[in-house]
């Protein structure tokens, strides 16, 4: 798949900084009206990925490491955060994550109230091929993910299930990959 372009008109002003937080009321209201972008990365080495099970709405189960896009950021500039907040990967080179695609998820529940009004993303899924170091170097954060494993694509069916619809999306991911 081409990468995603991202273009940016020169003067724009990014009024906040990737790291800096919405108010939780503001955000509860905009999660009703707007689709917000997330960078979904999965992490692989030789014939493994990286599978982590998430303890937070709005997918508390089985996913791939990411998180919400900030406004004005590239998209692979995204990517190198969310690898160094989420999996302590530190430093890695942009140019490494290749796109695998881009998809959109329906949550039923979210984190903020009112939790049962859901909440939809756009997720721009990159792959990146892990050294043994880095691989090694992998700690996900414990206030996110309660455990992770490296799995090989065909056990997959064992710890998904095919009768939930975002188990099925993430098998769709991991189909798109590139081996």
């Amino acid at each position: 798949m081409r990468d995603i372009l991202h273009f940016q008109e020169a003067g724009r002003l990014n009024p906040v900084a990737p790291d800096d937080r919405m108010p939780e009321a503001a955000y509860s209201t905009a999660l009703d009206f707007l689709v917000f972008t997330c960078v979904d990365l999965v992490f692989t080495y030789q014939n493994q990925l990286l599978l982590a099970k998430r303890n937070a709405k709005p997918r508390s189960s089985w996913w791939i490491v990411g998180g919400r896009m900030a406004a004005g950021e590239e998209p692979k500039a995204t990517a190198v955060r969310k690898a160094w907040q989420e999996a302590n990967l530190e430093n890695l080179e942009a140019t490494r994550f290749q796109c695998v695609g881009v998809y959109s998820t329906c949550f039923a529940v979210r984190h903020q109230p009112p939790q049962y009004h859901g909440s939809h993303s756009v997720n721009i899924t990159y792959q990146i091929e892990l050294t043994l170091e880095e691989k090694e170097q992998v700690k996900l954060r414990s206030d996110e993910y309660d455990t992770w494993q490296w799995v090989e694509p065909n056990e997959l069916e064992g710890v998904l299930s095919l009768d939930d619809e975002l188990d099925r999306a993430l098998l769709t991911v991991v189909h798109d990959l590139q081996w």
